[in-house]
C-alpha cells in the first residue's frame, strides 16, 4: 500500500471514529443547547518502518441546537371533588422541560366542550374565570397570595414545576355536575415570562443555535386535562300527619276531632353525593293547634331520628334554657340542635312532634 493510500485510510478511519464518539456522547447525555463541540483528527504513520511525526487536522466545531420538548401531566389521577359555593377550588398539573435547554412557558387554562369524557364522566358545565398559578415556593400546594405568577419564566432542562388551575365554584352548582378543564403550555423564550413564544428554525442547519420542536405534536405545545366534580346534598322534604288519639276513641281508630292529638312527621331525604350538615327545621303551627309538651319518652317534646338513632329534645317556650337549640316562639317551633343534625348521602332524617286540635 502506498503512503498516500495509508494516509487516506487512516484519516478516514480516525474521522469516522471521532464522529461516532461525538454522536454517542450527545445522545447519551442530552447535551445542553449552545454547547460548542470541537473535534480534531490525528494520523500516525511510518515510512520504511520508521515512525513519522503525527499529523493533526485543524479542529472542526459546531454548536448543539435547541431541542424543545415538554410534557404536561395531570396530578392525582382523579377528579377534584368540590361543593357549591367553594372558593379557590384547585386542580393540579405538572409541566416538565424534557428538552436540552432552559425554557419559558406560556400557560393557559380552558373549559372543555360539553360531552368530553374524563374519569368516566361527561362534561356538562363550565366554570369561569379559570386562573393559572405557578407553584412559586415548590411545596405542591396552592397558596393564595403566594403563588401569583401566571406563566413559567424559566425552567431548567430536566426540571419539573407544579401548576395550579383555580376557580370559584358557583353557589348554584348542582350535584354531580362535571367541568373538565385543560392546561396548555407553549414554549417561550426564557426570561420572557411566557410573552415571547419560541419559533422553530426554518431551512437547513445554520452555524448558530437552531430551534427544533421535538414534542409529540412538533408544535412546542402540550396539554393535559383534569376535572371538577360537584358533590352536593340534594334535599327533599315531605311532611305528613297522623291522628294519635282522640277524647272518645282513645288510640283505637281515632279521628281528627277537637281534642285529638296529631303527630306531625317531617322527612328530610338526602339523595345527593355529599352530607348535608347543620340541618334545621322551622314549623309554624296553625292557630287551631296547641303544641303538646312531654309527648315522648323522658318528658321530651321533639324526636329526631336518623337511621337507628333517635335523639329527643325539650322545646321550651321563649328562652332556650337547656341550651339544646330547640325552642318555641308563639306557634313557631324551631329545631336547630346545638349538636347539628347531619344527613349523610342516601340518608333520611325524621323529625316528629305533636299538637292537639283546639
Amino acid at each position: 500500500m502506498t503512503i498516500i493510500k495509508r494516509l487516506k485510510a487512516a484519516s478516514g478511519l480516525a474521522a469516522l471514529l471521532s464522529l461516532f464518539a461525538a454522536v454517542q456522547v450527545a445522545h447519551a447525555t442530552g447535551t445542553t443547547a449552545g454547547t460548542s463541540i470541537s473535534n480534531t483528527a490525528t494520523v500516525t504513520y511510518n515510512v520504511g518502518g520508521v515512525n513519522q511525526a503525527p499529523i493533526t487536522s485543524a479542529p472542526t466545531s459546531f454548536l448543539v441546537d435547541n431541542k424543545i420538548d415538554l410534557t404536561v401531566s395531570e396530578v392525582g389521577g382523579a377528579a377534584t371533588v368540590v361543593s357549591p359555593g367553594q372558593t379557590a377550588a384547585v386542580v393540579t398539573f405538572t409541566v416538565s422541560n424534557t428538552g436540552n435547554s432552559p425554557e419559558g412557558y406560556q400557560l393557559q387554562a380552558s373549559n372543555q366542550a360539553n360531552g368530553t369524557t374524563l374519569f368516566g364522566r361527561n362534561d356538562n358545565i363550565d366554570f369561569a374565570p379559570l386562573s393559572v398559578f405557578v407553584d412559586s415556593n415548590a411545596n405542591g400546594t396552592y397558596d393564595a397570595g403566594v403563588d401569583n405568577v401566571a406563566n413559567i419564566n424559566t425552567l431548567a432542562k430536566d426540571a419539573t414545576v407544579t401548576v395550579f388551575v383555580v376557580v370559584n365554584i358557583p353557589n348554584g352548582a348542582a350535584n354531580a355536575q362535571v367541568a373538565n378543564v385543560r392546561l396548555q403550555a407553549r414554549a417561550a423564550t426564557p426570561g420572557s415570562n411566557g410573552a415571547t413564544l419560541e419559533t422553530e428554525t426554518a431551512g437547513g442547519d445554520t452555524a448558530g443555535v437552531d430551534v427544533v420542536f421535538a414534542d409529540a405534536g412538533r408544535d412546542a405545545t402540550e396539554t393535559a386535562d383534569d376535572q371538577y366534580f360537584v358533590q352536593s346534598a340534594a334535599i327533599a322534604i315531605t311532611k305528613s300527619s297522623a291522628v294519635v288519639s282522640d277524647p272518645f276513641n282513645g288510640t283505637t281508630q281515632p279521628k281528627a276531632i277537637p281534642g285529638a292529638v296529631m303527630e306531625y312527621t317531617v322527612s328530610i331525604a338526602n339523595t345527593g353525593l355529599a352530607s348535608a350538615g347543620g340541618v334545621s327545621v322551622t314549623d309554624t303551627l296553625n292557630a287551631n293547634l296547641t303544641f303538646v309538651q312531654g309527648a315522648y319518652a323522658g318528658a321530651t317534646d321533639v324526636e329526631v331520628q336518623i337511621g337507628a338513632t333517635t335523639t329527643r329534645y325539650i322545646a321550651e317556650s321563649g328562652a332556650d334554657t337547656n341550651g339544646d337549640g330547640v325552642t318555641r316562639t308563639g306557634q313557631t317551633l324551631t329545631v336547630n340542635p346545638t349538636a347539628p343534625i347531619s344527613v349523610g348521602a342516601g340518608q333520611t332524617a325524621i323529625v316528629r312532634f305533636r299538637a292537639t286540635i283546639n
